[in-house]
């Protein structure tokens, strides 16, 4: 049976997802953001809930190599590397499919985040390539990738909201 989540928890998840999909895709209105929100489980999210959560994101638009406006984080916004904060506030998300984990970092943390992975020296990594918000972690084997998934997760504090399976296309 699973456990109700509070709405502050439900908040948390839906910016995480929010802040993850406007990472990775290109949004030029709100109504598609919302439609990938419900895709990913938020079916009941409204419209003045994701313009919350972008005000709340710091997102601004901006324009692409097209010409078109999109949506974007204001790198401005976003928290500044700083000793001080603890290195899992830093991770924006865990996913993984089949073959490879990927941890998406706020922009300069992703090095400090490989490192740290290094360090761990977690029997089933093969390698850690980071970026400086992008973390890419081979497992020694790929059957047990859902293990170092989660192994990652509990390494960094970090629980389900941010980490989610991805489909390999």
């Amino acid at each position: 049976m699973k456990t109700p989540i509070t709405s502050s928890e439900k908040e948390m998840q839906q910016l995480a997802l929010c802040q993850r999909l406007i990472i990775n895709h290109s949004y030029g209105c709100q109504d598609a953001l919302r439609r990938d929100m419900q895709r990913h489980g938020f079916q009941a999210i409204s419209q003045s809930t994701i313009s919350r959560l972008l005000r709340i994101l710091g997102v601004i638009k901006i324009r692409n190599a097209r010409g078109e406006k999109i949506y974007s984080l204001n790198p401005q916004e976003q928290p500044e590397p700083s000793a001080g904060r603890a290195i899992g506030e830093m991770v924006i998300s865990v996913e993984h499919n089949a073959e490879f984990v990927i941890l998406h970092t706020v922009a300069g943390y992703g090095r400090a985040v490989g490192k740290i992975l290094d360090y761990r020296a977690l029997p089933d990594v093969l390698g850690v390539v980071a970026g400086s918000s992008v973390v890419w972690v081979a497992p020694r084997d790929v059957t047990k990738t859902p293990h170092l998934h989660h192994k990652i997760v509990q390494t960094f504090g970090l629980t389900a909201v941010l980490s989610q399976p991805v489909a390999v296309r």
